[in-house]
């Protein structure tokens, strides 16, 4: 049996299928004394000398396996770690995060090492991993499994180049992955008041088809049973297929820290306290059931309570003229009165924050777009202690020497294309000529191409064409392509199609789709080439068009 065979479902989570909650008894508490902004103090569980030391880890992005990458990790780790930096009790020197190409099994031990040489016996230590799970279908050295399988999580490197057809034995990378027993030894390493340690962990992609749903369900809870110790709070999350892009475990947590975790109101937010916050909201949301051990004395301090500021409003036109202003009325309020600054991405490569607001107030933002198309501009709330708010998006289109005519922006899946898959979405223009249409397209394989005409009937005779190679982001995100017609005579008011193609067999790019939010149009597909059509329901493409 070769080493690096997995489980044939192993990089499929399920969640397990009871919550469980292990809690030594309490033990004698310390005090320690957190000042928050207003002065005051708390007493909270920790010694007076006590420091907070963190390593952050997301994978999210893997060697030879682009097809595992989930940017949600990427986005979460980030937010974990702003929401530390608002707290008096953490240190920006005290945080080591490691992501992406840099998430190697032997950075991620250096993180464990860089922990074990810095926190002492006072500290507190927390530990946060995101990235795809696994058991493997042996038991390695100290063969400690009942069940003859030890746990693992993948790194950066955590996966080998796939096959076609796939061989299960060449989906995991023997020298890309940590297991239990692996974590489980550095975490001793760590001499400290208490470690709390969570990890979110997921994968999807179907390959639970041939694997027995109850070992996946095992998962979280051998994990927790292999990792628990003393003072020690171990945390475990298992999405399913449906749900592994959302990051749902980290996202709940992380918003319970804000301050929303706060049970006995007492300004401070304990593990504890984040995930029985969490839990609910993910069991009902999403069928998911975290996990947890916890056998620390008392509740461990993570956090105190800082609100984050929310925008209530945005007013201000999603369409308009390159080289014009276009102004913005952004309204935001703090949950404790606290002032407002706004971080503001255009979407245009430009960025720029503002100064502070009284909560409530209205800010007026504006800008000048140089170059013609369609931009996803983000405006942050922030608040003056530093607490991040969601961000809020605005899609706007901005039209040079020609109008923007029909427009659909709403983004909610994706439509595969190649060169029998075809799609199209009608639509019925104002104007008499088209001249350029605009598409929100996803694209993950280098070289694929995207043909688009403009058609009188589904079937009928192109009126324009042109055809583009679309490159490949990093990290996936949807990019808005332009496609130059020319001058296509039509219609005002009567139906139109613009139909898409590839010239690739294989799978590379994809068609961004909204929820049936065009009115004056049909998303349709074909599976052979254009020969037969069918219409998808509640379903339109993104797209723009552009004429006079």
């Amino acid at each position: 049996m070769k080493w690096m065979v997995v489980l044939l479902a192993a990089l499929l989570l399920l969640p397990v299928s009871t919550y469980s909650i292990n809690k030594a008894g309490h033990g004698m508490e310390e005090n320690f004394t957190a000042t928050t902004k207003e002065g005051a103090s708390n007493e909270i569980s920790a010694g007076d000398d006590t420091e907070y030391w963190a390593l952050l880890v997301a994978v999210g992005i893997y060697a030879n396996a682009p097809d595992m990458d989930r940017p949600s990790m990427l986005s979460e780790v980030k937010n974990f770690y702003n929401t530390l930096l608002v707290s008096s009790m953490w240190n920006e020197s005290h945080i080591k995060m490691i992501t992406a190409k840099n998430a190697t099994v032997i950075n991620i031990f250096k993180g464990f090492r860089w922990l074990a040489e810095n926190a002492d016996e006072n500290d507190i230590c927390l530990v946060y991993i995101t990235t795809h799970g696994f058991p493997i279908i042996f038991d390695i050295p100290p063969f400690d499994e009942a069940d003859g399988m030890d746990e693992a999580l993948a790194a950066y490197r955590g996966f080998l180049p796939f096959q076609s057809p796939w061989s299960w034995e060449q989906l995991a990378n023997p020298f890309g992955i940590i297991t239990d027993d692996e974590i489980n030894f550095m975490l001793n390493r760590i001499n400290a008041k208490g470690i709390c340690f969570i990890v979110d962990s997921c994968h999807s992609g179907g390959f639970n088809d041939n694997w027995s749903y109850s070992i996946e369900q095992n998962f979280a809870r051998e994990l927790i049973k292999d990792l628990q110790g003393r003072n020690r709070i171990v945390m475990a999350s298992v999405p399913e297929e449906d749900v592994s892009y959302g990051s749902f475990f980290s996202h709940y947590l992380i918003e319970g820290m804000e301050g929303y975790a706060d049970e006995n109101k007492d300004g401070i937010c304990t593990a504890e306290e984040i995930f029985r916050y969490a839990e609910p909201i993910i069991r009902e949301e999403t069928g998911m059931e975290p996990q947890i051990f916890d056998d620390y004395p008392g509740e461990m301090p993570l956090r105190e309570a800082e609100f984050p500021p929310e925008i209530t409003s945005v007013e201000g036109n999603e369409t308009g003229k390159t080289n014009v202003t276009s102004y913005y009325a952004v309204t935001a309020s703090d949950p404790e009165g606290d002032r407002i600054k706004y971080h503001i991405n255009w979407g245009d490569g430009s960025e720029e924050t503002t100064g502070y607001y009284d909560s409530g107030s209205t800010a007026t933002i504006s800008h000048v777009w140089k170059k013609e198309g369609t931009f996803e501009m983000s405006i942050l709330p922030i608040d003056e202690y530093g607490a991040r708010g969601n961000e809020y998006y605005i899609t706007l289109t901005m039209a040079g020497e020609y109008e923007v005519d029909q427009r659909q922006v709403e983004q909610e899946y994706a439509y595969l294309i190649n060169d029998t898959r075809w799609l199209a979405q009608s639509f019925i223009p104002s104007v008499e000529n088209i001249s350029k249409v605009e598409l929100g397209i996803i694209a993950w394989e280098s070289g694929y191409d995207v043909e688009v005409s403009i058609r009188d009937a589904i079937d009928g005779e192109i009126l324009g064409s042109t055809s583009k190679i679309i490159e490949p982001t990093d990290d996936w995100e949807m990019q808005w392509v332009m496609f130059n017609l020319g001058n296509v005579k039509v219609m005002p008011g009567q139906q139109y199609y613009i139909v898409c193609r590839s010239s690739k067999p294989d799978w590379g790019i994809a068609w961004v789709v909204g929820n049936n939010v065009y009115e004056k149009g049909l998303f349709y597909q074909s599976r052979n080439s254009g020969d037969d059509w069918s219409p998808v329901e509640n379903v339109d493409a993104c797209f723009v068009t552009y004429g006079r």
